[in-house]
């Protein structure tokens, strides 16, 4: 909505994103990019983010910052009425907090959990430190929110759980609204309300190694820690005789870092070492080099016969909400997934996927061989597909954040006793401190301990040593005797 139509009795919100607005954004960024959008129907919606285009948008402004520098923000929320934010924002722009603005809060990326991944060449004391961090991350966030929102009904369970612990799930909050969805609701990602076109050919007859009458697998989103891609290669390389058509075909390019320079993730490289090694690089599996700009991604899809994605086990699937899941449903494609998180449970009761038991080859083989042969089998789940992509577009999923910004209030609790909370929780930072002293201590006794001991052992040294040299001369006054 341009300046010139805006109704001055619009709350003025401040969407904050840390990662980076444009065509090459991902996930955290077209999130920010889709909520501005579906606000600016309600709200003067501003996007503050790192790294911006030139040009805004016909219905929100863009403003760029840079992040980590305490203070950069003041300016855009002297502007506000209200902020929306995720994540570091709260910790390395403190103004953010100190502002006084009703705050909405993103909760969908678990990140604590995130965290939890270790990877090879990281020290157990780096990926502690740095779980540490997120952890008073989530403290910060929980404390002074009034409006939290995630993706899915587990993790609606999880942070009551966690709010709980901050005194937030209290008889304020709780008489205001017995649900407690005023306080934390469910915005998951969402979808456009038309599934994608092939504009143009991206991927058929453009890569070498996928021609016209390809089955294609497409496997469209990032290859992070907790993913298992070589799942994947491994039953490409077992069916490739059997299945001459059969291409999987991975995203692999280098996502872009607000930070530095992109990167790529030893998780993707070493799904494409396997690859190599098995001798299916390039012929029955492929990595695109080059990063999918977000408004191209639906050609990509497009050209897709099945939406695929393979996951680790552990606390992280649980409680995760894979966005490339809601993308294969916004293309209406069949979808093939590991078990285990909460939407691929619900695409494959809606009789749009399949899911496969987690780690288990032969079922993926079995599963890739159904969805290459059975044409009336994909035909069903596209169907099933269309019904529930309805459910997912952004004007609906947004639809609790647009409630909370109508009228954008300070929760029932009040800053009196969310202070007196605050003050009753230690901080983080003085805790480990606390322990440090305590540890530095303890390894002065021990110290102090030991060189007691190796005092008294150099005294016994030298007695045993008095003893040996008096009994050597009694022995000699005998001989001479």
């Amino acid at each position: 909505m341009s300046d010139t139509t805006k109704n001055h009795s619009m709350k003025r919100a401040l969407l904050i994103s840390t990662d980076v607005i444009g065509p090459d954004m991902a996930g955290p960024g077209i999130r920010v990019w889709e909520l501005a959008r579906a606000l600016s129907t309600v709200c003067d919606v501003t996007v503050a983010a790192p790294r911006v285009p030139d040009t805004s948008p016909p219905e929100f402004r863009l403003i760029s910052y840079p992040i980590r520098q305490a203070g950069a923000l003041s300016p855009a929320l002297a502007q506000a009425d209200l902020v929306m934010g995720q994540g570091l924002v709260f910790t390395a722009h403190p103004e953010v907090l100190a502002s006084g603005l009703p705050l909405a809060i993103d909760l969908y990326d678990p990140e604590l959990l995130e965290s939890l991944h270790f990877e090879n060449g990281q020290s157990y004391e780096l990926i502690a430190a740095e779980h540490q961090r997120y952890v008073h991350q989530m403290m910060v966030m929980l404390r002074k929110g009034d409006f939290f929102f995630c993706a899915t009904e587990r993790q609606r369970d999880y942070w009551i759980g966690a709010l709980s612990a901050f005194g937030r799930i209290n008889v304020p909050n709780y008489s205001r609204d017995l649900s407690l969805r005023s306080l934390i609701d469910l915005v998951p990602s969402g979808i456009p309300s038309e599934p994608p076109s092939a504009t143009r050919p991206v991927l058929r007859g453009v890569h070498p190694a996928i021609g016209p009458d390809a089955r294609l697998f497409l496997w469209a989103g990032g290859l992070w820690h907790w993913f298992e891609p070589q799942l994947l290669v491994r039953a490409a390389a077992a069916l490739q005789d059997e299945l001459p058509q059969l291409r999987i075909c991975f995203f692999a390019g280098a996502r872009p870092n607000p930070y530095g320079e992109p990167y790529r993730t030893p998780t993707g490289e070493r799904a494409y070492q396997l690859a190599a090694e098995l001798g299916v690089l390039n012929r029955s599996v492929i990595f695109l080099e080059d990063w999918v700009p977000y408004a191209e991604r639906g050609a990509y899809l497009a050209e897709a016969d099945v939406g695929v994605s393979s996951h680790l086990d552990g606390v992280e699937t649980r409680f995760a909400f894979r966005t490339r899941l809601l993308d294969y449903i916004w293309a209406r494609l069949p979808v093939l997934s590991s078990a285990g998180d909460s939407l691929g449970t619900e695409i494959a009761e809606a009789g749009a996927g399949e899911l496969v038991p987690i780690g288990d080859l032969d079922g993926w083989i079995t599963a890739i061989r159904r969805m290459y042969h059975d044409d009336g089998h994909r035909a069903a789940c596209r169907a099933a597909a269309e019904k529930l992509a309805s459910k997912y577009t952004w004007e609906r999923v947004a639809q609790p954040l647009i409630n909370f910004c109508r009228t954008a209030q300070h929760t029932p609790d009040g800053d009196l006793m969310r202070d007196l909370i605050a003050s009753q929780t230690p901080d983080p930072d003085a805790a480990l401190r606390q322990q440090l002293h305590e540890q530095a201590q303890h390894i002065a006794k021990l110290t102090a301990e030991i060189e007691r001991k190796n005092q008294h052992i150099s005294e016994l040294e030298a007695l045993l040593e008095r003893i040996q040299n008096g009994r050597v001369m009694r022995l000699l006054r005998r001989l001479h005797g």
